[in-house]
């Protein structure tokens, strides 16, 4: 697999500023996702001499069957960079770009498209749109139904459109686990009436899952000490460390203690975050203050903090975040998850 994105970067959904359409082509266009691609075979230099020259390119083909003949491999590369994007089997379905994701996601839903992001060179784009009314929770805490359509050329993400449901307060996004509808962008698809019903109304009513448990921990009080105890919880104590003979010892592995340290500390931060814009700040003194919320400012202080800070690891650069966009995407976020299980199960004690 080819990805020119640093690791644990990446630059997250970047909303679109410069173009006033929200037509899903013309946001794709700013964001340089329309290039083209083509399907070089792939091969290798043949050892030439003994004096260590290379000689001519050999491609292997595929030696029997009805794709006898063909290149074994192909590359898929840029036709404006010739910058290599992917390696794929010989027979695998050729895309010449990902204006056809675009072109579905506008047919699905027109004028609705809020951002396009290009990962790399271009192996990998992700594109999102908002769909139904805002969610009010009370109190200015709004989330957003969203859809994120995700493509790629290196093969590491399926076209796919998946919910998205963005919280506006903090710019937390919380990406479903699974597609709600899945293509192969090799086609120019008529989208279905039904087919478009069925990812709104799954969209929506994921949306308004998220809006009535956030409704139900919002409603449930939190203190600054529960909180300590939860993130303890979610972020254990390293495993000690063993000696030379085996045994275990009373002493953490340094690196172990130090990413623990780092990943609490992040919570807590986003924790303070939440807590002084809608929960309560308290105490007698700027050293000796205490943040009381709800539990449901407990879970975004966490699920920010894996998304912002922990899965990034801890990054500040313009492609910070990609890393964290891509597990999200996976289903990959456990501090969140555990987070939720442990607040919606009352598993945390005062």
């Amino acid at each position: 697999m080819i990805s020119y994105t640093e690791p644990y970067a990446h630059p997250m959904l970047n909303t679109s500023t410069d173009v006033d359409s929200r037509n899903a082509l013309a946001v794709m266009e700013e964001a340089g996702a329309l290039f083209d691609v083509y399907y070089p075979p792939a091969g290798y230099k043949n050892y030439g001499d003994d004096e260590g020259k290379y000689g001519p390119n050999v491609v292997p083909e595929i030696e029997s069957g009805k794709n006898m003949g063909l290149p074994l491999y192909k590359w898929v590369s840029r036709t404006d960079t010739n910058e290599p994007l992917g390696l794929h089997s010989g027979t695998f379905a050729e895309s010449g770009s990902y204006r056809q994701v675009g072109e579905m996601a506008e047919k699905m839903f027109p004028n609705s498209t809020t951002s396009c992001t290009v990962f790399g060179k271009g192996e990998r784009m992700a594109l999102t749109q908002e769909i139904g009314e805002a969610i009010d929770l009370g109190d200015g805490d709004v989330i957003q139904p969203s859809l994120m359509w995700v493509s790629s050329f290196n093969a590491q993400w399926a076209t796919g459109v998946f919910d998205l449901i963005g919280r506006l307060f903090c710019a937390n996004q919380l990406v479903g686990q699974t597609p709600l509808f899945s293509v192969k962008h090799t086609i120019n698809h008529d989208i279905s009436f039904e087919q478009r019903v069925h990812v709104l109304s799954q969209a929506i009513e994921r949306a308004e899952q998220v809006g009535r448990m956030a409704r139900v921990l919002k409603d449930q009080e939190f203190t600054d000490r529960e909180f300590d105890e939860l993130i303890k919880r979610v972020v254990p104590r390293p495993p000690f460390r063993k000696d030379k003979d085996g045994e275990l010892t009373q002493e953490f592995h340094a690196t172990a203690e130090k990413r623990m340290i780092a990943n609490r500390g992040a919570m807590r931060t986003h924790w303070q975050k939440e807590c002084t814009e809608f929960g309560s700040v308290h105490g007698p003194d700027q050293e000796h203050l205490s943040f009381d919320g709800t539990k449901w400012l407990a879970y975004n202080a966490i699920q920010g903090a894996e998304q912002h800070k922990i899965n990034s690891q801890f990054l500040s650069t313009a492609q910070a975040r990609e890393n964290s966009l891509t597990k999200a995407v996976n289903g990959k976020t456990p501090y969140a998850e555990r987070a939720l299980v442990m607040l919606r199960g009352d598993e945390v004690n005062a």
